[in-house]
């Protein structure tokens, strides 16, 4: 009986820490899932490890609502990119998935909360020419139309020389996350998403990069013009909310 019952313990405990039942084992179990995908050179392996590695933070981020909060400071120094909402509803995890050059492919786990119930989506929404995703860098939390909508930073690394820069709507309406909040009117008609691309070159680092900035105060989408040849102007286009839209004004 006590061999049977010394036995269940084990097992018991094994599992727990499989499951990822603290939040402690859960970012373990993720690290080490991760680093896989940084440490392998072989491409058939890294698809491998960027389909396993994937498939754990799905699971992790929809069965265990405290990942939401949770820091994962280990995953974050070890260049898993996570931004938050001020709300506590929405969270997007992006990473690199090493399977590109100068070209970096990103993946993205976007993970939300609708009552008291929370989901993760696996990211479909790529950038409309390349298809090779983009890095979400910062989240703005903006309320309009009585709605919650989420303004997010995003960053697509064409080459060592050209970068792409925009900023992608979300919200979430109708029970579920929308990846495609069209909220910002341009010339070319309703849009979910603004952005550009430019020559890297004149900067010496990631910090100097120009990008798209939401005054809260104001309730604008400031973003850099850019020249005929790609270079970063000192001018900028303004967009200002007007009570259903962002929309251009003259500056």
């Amino acid at each position: 009986m006590k061999i049977n019952l010394f036995i269940f313990i084990i097992i018991f405990y094994r599992l727990t820490i499989a499951t990822g039942q603290t939040p402690a084992a859960i970012e373990t179990d993720l690290l080490k899932a991760f680093k896989k995908i940084k440490q392998e050179e072989d491409r058939d392996k890294v698809d491998i490890y960027n389909s396993q590695f994937t498939k754990k933070l799905k699971y992790y981020t929809e069965k265990f609502p405290n990942t939401l909060h949770q820091k994962f400071s280990n995953l974050i120094a070890n260049h898993l990119d996570i931004t938050s909402s001020t709300d506590g509803k929405f969270r997007i995890y992006s990473w690199d998935t090493n399977t590109g050059g100068t070209m970096y492919i990103w993946a993205d786990v976007m993970q939300y909360k609708i009552g008291h119930k929370i989901y993760a989506k696996v990211d479909t929404f790529k950038d409309s020419d390349k298809d090779i995703g983009c890095n979400y860098t910062k989240m703005y939390t903006f309320k309009g139309n009585g709605k919650t909508y989420y303004l997010c930073n995003t960053q697509v690394i064409e080459s060592s020389k050209y970068y792409a820069i925009g900023l992608q709507c979300f919200t979430i309406d109708d029970r579920k996350l929308n990846v495609k909040a069209k909220i910002i009117k341009t010339n070319s008609g309703l849009n979910s998403r603004i952005w550009y691309e430019f020559d890297t070159s004149p900067f010496k680092s990631w910090k100097e990069h120009p990008t798209i900035i939401f005054d809260e105060k104001n309730n604008t989408l400031k973003m850099p013009l850019i020249d005929a040849k790609g270079r970063v102007t000192h001018k900028f286009i303004i967009y200002k909310f007007t009570g259903q839209y962002f929309e251009r004004i003259r500056n």
